[in-house]
């Protein structure tokens, strides 16, 4: 598990930049990110994130 952090800077798999948005729970592969140009954030498995940097 990643456990990724709200704030953090991620690519998914097709190459998308997004933050997320809460922290990861803990035993879950869900994370909510916001993509970049997006209104709203989407559910993504973190096997599909990649951490670009950890803060904004």
């Amino acid at each position: 598990m990643k456990g990724f952090k709200f704030g953090e800077k991620v690519k998914t798999n097709d190459g998308q930049e997004g933050i997320v948005q809460e922290d990861q729970e803990l035993n879950s592969d869900d994370v909510k990110v916001i993509l970049e140009g997006a209104e709203y954030p989407n559910i993504y498995k973190e096997e599909n994130l990649e951490k670009i940097a950890d803060h904004i």
